[in-house]
Order: structure tokens, then C-alpha cells, then sequence
């Protein structure tokens, strides 16, 4: 079988909701990463077949980000681009994708990646073109609907991040201290790589005028937690519930871009190979139990790369919330221990909708290379109730 290659990886920094990149329209920001992913590949954008790109929050301003973004970038007018939705997995599935799509032969050369922007996100009233009136009026907040009917609700009902958090915390057994003391762990890990300058090669700078003025965004916003104790004072947001604003991940802005290759192209574009993906898991369940289908897709993907959970050196996974973290860090056992999200996770960067798991991915690359280990995964458990990993080795 054909090998399937990384030859160029670079993200956007993240920055918070209504935050350092509120002012950035999606496709601005997925433009931004597309170019940059193009410039680090040393070959032209006209030998690429095609484009995969996801976006959770879609809307027709502008239809189609993976072709929008594109050819806003400058990039050649001839390959296509088309926009998938996973939600929260969203770029995981653009790479799982675009993988079948050069084993299968149908093309050689793909750029995967996956773009949010929340502090965009759209405010829209319901069926206004058939019936204007008092029963209609109402604003609804993509934000809020996209999380909450993300599953059917006539089967599931209306659920939050917070709602969810607070079933795994129930079914896991996790107390309001140990869920703070995860959170603020994670915060305080991705704080210390983003000071570090950990992570700066992996992204591709901003520039914007504020004013008149160019600004420079370089370095991933963080969310900060200045002490248990002041986490331990939040309310929760359920009644009886454990989840409150500081143990689930804050909304971020971002977007990541990746460069895959048959190895045959690779060779003859002469591209530099950054990694090869070894093998991917897609699992799905009950929107209630994401922990449980985790490790399940976890389970499908070392299987398809053929290797143990003890081989991987680091595995990277999106914490929706503090509770969902913990319960997979207790799942997976004491083979995992001292791999988890090293760098620190979503609850510290913030949750980037379809742009997390690409930015993961590009994080992971990086890491890789920094430290000569072999072999990483990422795993995104997304809304609705499935779970995608993805194993990238050295």
C-alpha cells in the first residue's frame, strides 16, 4: 500500500472568543494558513489536486471555505475545493479523508485542514421569507444551536458542553476538586509551552491593521487560571453539576493547514516528508458517553497502524471539558501515563470548533521533530457523539 505523507503543516495562533482574532472573517483566517502551508512545501500551488477543508459553523459568507479560502490566498485557480462538516473533528476527517482519497488513487496530492471562527459566528432569525411575525422574531446564536443540536434532540434532547461534562463526571465517578485540578494542570501545561516558545514554529503569524497601524499576532492567546481556589469559587452552570465556565474549554478562533502526499509524489516534487500518517479510528455512539467512544476510536486506530498504546510517545486529545479529560487520562490507564497532552490541551488554547484537531495534528508534527520521538495520536471526541484519532509517525 502506498505511503501517505506530511510535507507541510502550520496553523494560526488561537485566540479566545472575542479575543486577538475577533476581527478575522473565516476566510481570512483559513487564507492565512492555506498560503503559509504552500510557501513551507517549496512547490507550486498548481500541484495540488484538491482542497478538503472543515468548518462546524458554516454559512454562505463565504459558501464553501475550502475553495473560498483557497483562492483568496492567491493560490492557483485550477484545483478544486470542497468544505466537509465533523464538527469538532472536522480537520481529523479532512485528513482520514483526503488519506482514503490517495490510497484509493484518486489523487496524489491533498491539502487537509479545518478553520472556526466563533467570535464570528452568525446570529439568525428562523423562516423569516414565508412568515414575518411575533412567533419568529426571536435571534438564535449559531454558536449556542450548533453545540446544543448537535445530536437529534427528539432522541437525546438539547445538550451542552456543560450538560455532557456533567453526565461523564456522574458515570466517572469525578469529584468538583479533582475536575479543577485537572483543568487547572492543563491550563497551566499549555501556558508554559506557549511562553516557551514550544509551539512557534507550528504557526504561521497574523498580520492585521488596528487602525492605522499593522499588528502582529504571533503566539497563541492562552486561557489562563490564576489558582485552584478561585476555580473551586466558580459556580457550576447546572444545578448540583460540576462543569463551570473554568473547567470547560473556553470558544477560540483558528485555523490549521496540512499538506498530504503519496510518497510518490513526494519523490518526485522533491518535498521534504515531515511524517507519514500510520493509521486512523472512527467511533461512534451516544452523544452522552464521548468518553467510552473515545477509547474505542483510539482502540480502531492502533489497530490500523498496527502498534501498542505503550509504543506511542505522546497522544494529544481535545478536552471539551475537564471532566471528559480526566475520565479518558483514567480509561486508557497507566500506559498512557506521562503522554497526555504534554503541551497542555483545549481547556488552556481554547476549542477552535473544526480548527482543533488540525491544529493538534500540526502541533504534534513539530513536537515530533523537536524531540525525535517516533510515533504521536490525536484524537478529537466531537459533538453528537463521535470520535475520530489519527496516528502520525516520525
Amino acid at each position: 500500500m502506498q505511503d501517505v505523507v506530511i510535507v507541510s503543516a502550520t496553523r494560526t495562533p488561537f485566540g479566545l472568543y472575542m479575543g486577538s482574532l475577533a476581527d478575522q472573517r473565516s476566510q481570512d483566517l483559513a487564507a492565512f494558513s492555506m498560503k503559509e502551508a504552500v510557501v513551507r512545501s517549496g512547490f507550486d500551488s498548481s500541484e495540488l489536486d484538491i482542497c478538503i477543508y472543515s468548518e462546524a459553523k458554516q454559512s454562505s459568507f463565504p459558501a464553501n471555505i475550502g475553495r473560498h479560502g483557497w483562492l483568496l490566498a492567491g493560490l492557483d485557480e485550477n484545483p478544486g475545493g470542497f468544505t466537509m462538516n465533523a464538527l469538532c473533528a472536522g480537520a481529523i476527517q479532512t485528513m482520514i479523508s483526503g488519506f482514503n482519497k490517495i490510497i484509493a488513487g484518486e489523487y496524489s496530492a491533498i491539502m487537509a485542514g479545518g478553520i472556526e471562527t466563533n467570535s464570528q459566528a452568525q446570529y439568525y432569525l428562523v423562516h423569516p421569507r414565508y412568515q414575518f411575525g411575533a412567533g419568529n422574531l426571536t435571534f438564535h446564536d449559531s454558536k449556542v444551536d450548533v453545540e446544543t443540536h448537535a445530536q437529534p434532540v427528539d432522541i437525546y434532547g438539547e445538550l451542552t458542553n456543560a450538560d455532557i461534562a456533567d453526565k461523564i463526571a456522574r458515570n466517572n465517578g469525578l469529584n468538583r476538586s479533582q475536575i479543577d485540578e485537572y483543568a487547572f494542570a492543563s491550563k497551566a501545561a499549555a501556558n508554559n509551552a506557549i511562553k516557551a516558545g514550544l509551539l512557534k514554529e507550528a504557526i504561521t503569524p497574523i498580520v492585521k491593521k488596528v487602525k492605522k497601524t499593522e499588528v502582529t499576532i504571533d503566539n497563541d492567546e492562552g486561557s489562563k487560571a490564576s489558582s485552584i481556589e478561585k476555580m473551586l469559587a466558580c459556580t457550576a452552570i447546572n444545578e448540583c453539576g460540576t462543569a463551570t465556565q473554568a473547567n470547560i474549554a473556553p470558544l477560540a478562533d483558528g485555523s490549521a493547514s496540512i499538506i498530504m502526499l503519496s510518497a510518490d509524489r513526494a519523490e518526485q516534487l522533491g518535498a521534504k516528508t515531515m511524517g507519514k500518517i500510520a493509521g486512523f479510528g472512527i467511533a461512534a455512539g451516544n452523544p452522552q458517553l464521548i468518553e467510552k467512544t473515545t477509547l474505542k476510536s483510539i482502540s480502531k486506530a492502533l489497530q490500523s497502524a498496527g502498534i501498542t498504546l505503550k509504543e506511542l510517545d505522546f497522544i494529544d486529545y481535545h478536552e471539551p471539558s475537564a471532566a471528559y479529560g480526566l475520565a479518558v487520562s483514567r480509561l486508557l490507564g497507566s500506559d498512557a501515563a506521562g503522554k497526555l497532552n504534554v503541551d497542555g490541551g483545549s481547556l488552556g488554547f481554547g476549542h477552535a470548533g473544526a480548527a482543533t484537531g488540525g491544529a493538534m495534528v500540526v502541533n504534534m508534527i513539530y513536537r515530533l521533530q523537536r524531540t525525535g520521538a517516533k510515533c504521536g495520536l490525536v484524537n478529537v471526541g466531537a459533538l453528537g457523539g463521535q470520535s475520530l484519532s489519527i496516528i502520525i509517525k516520525n
